[in-house]
């Protein structure tokens, strides 16, 4: 179980993925009128109250966006934490806002999401690569979701299983431990996976639409 909890906490070390840059910082102020951090309410599926810090300022094609992260203020572990989607247009007066999606979705346990980047290798939309997981009974699982910065708002196209560990739930039996990571991304076609540890598989994913889809069936375990 400690071992368990260890490796996921290497894996959703929060914030640990994207670095907040300068830009996003006065996006930050156009978008909620606050620097450095912002307190909503109602959030989410389960209205929960949130706190929201910048994260960056994506180019997309078609103009800025902002993406913040927010965290549930006194989190359960069933609370999910949020990132927020805010699409901005530029103007003589500066950055003003023109759609938000606050939240543009939910993932991971404690109120907090995981490790988050954004991603160009998947198309001419950025992509926001998200990490969110927990443990569960003595079952450690992480899965990465690909939130996509379309023009009409963010899109969903996968969540991707990449973390298993169920050291803190057998007794009897050696305890199986798999870790993924996305590769070989071909633009607006295709990823694979290579998985690692107790056992060795790859799966690909191959874009259909507005998603992604897993090609046949995956040998990796979930919770």
């Amino acid at each position: 179980m400690i071992r368990a909890l260890a490796a996921l906490s290497l894996l959703l070390a929060s914030g640990a993925g994207a670095k907040t840059d300068l830009g996003a910082n006065g996006a930050f102020v156009a978008a909620f009128g606050k620097s450095g951090s912002v307190i909503l309410k109602r959030q989410g599926e389960y209205k929960e109250t949130v706190k929201y810090t910048p994260g960056a300022l994506v180019e997309a094609p078609f103009g800025p966006v902002l993406v913040s992260i927010g965290e549930v203020v006194d989190g359960s572990h069933a609370s999910s934490g949020k990132v927020a989607a805010v699409y901005m247009r530029r103007s003589g007066q500066g950055l003003a806002v023109a759609k938000r999606f606050v939240p543009a979705m939910e993932t991971g346990s404690f109120g907090s999401i995981g490790k988050w980047r954004v991603s160009r290798a998947y198309g001419s939309l950025p992509v926001v690569e998200v990490e969110g997981g927990g443990t569960w009974q003595g079952y450690t699982c992480s899965v990465t979701t690909l939130l996509e910065i379309a023009s009409d708002k963010p899109r969903e196209l996968v969540n991707v299983p990449l973390y298993y560990d169920d050291a803190g739930a057998v007794v009897d039996s050696k305890p199986t431990r798999i870790e993924g990571r996305i590769v070989r991304a071909v633009a607006n076609k295709s990823f694979d996976v290579d998985y690692s540890g107790t056992r060795r598989f790859t799966d690909r994913y191959i874009r259909r639409g507005d998603q992604y889809v897993l090609v046949g069936k995956s040998s990796m375990e979930t919770c």
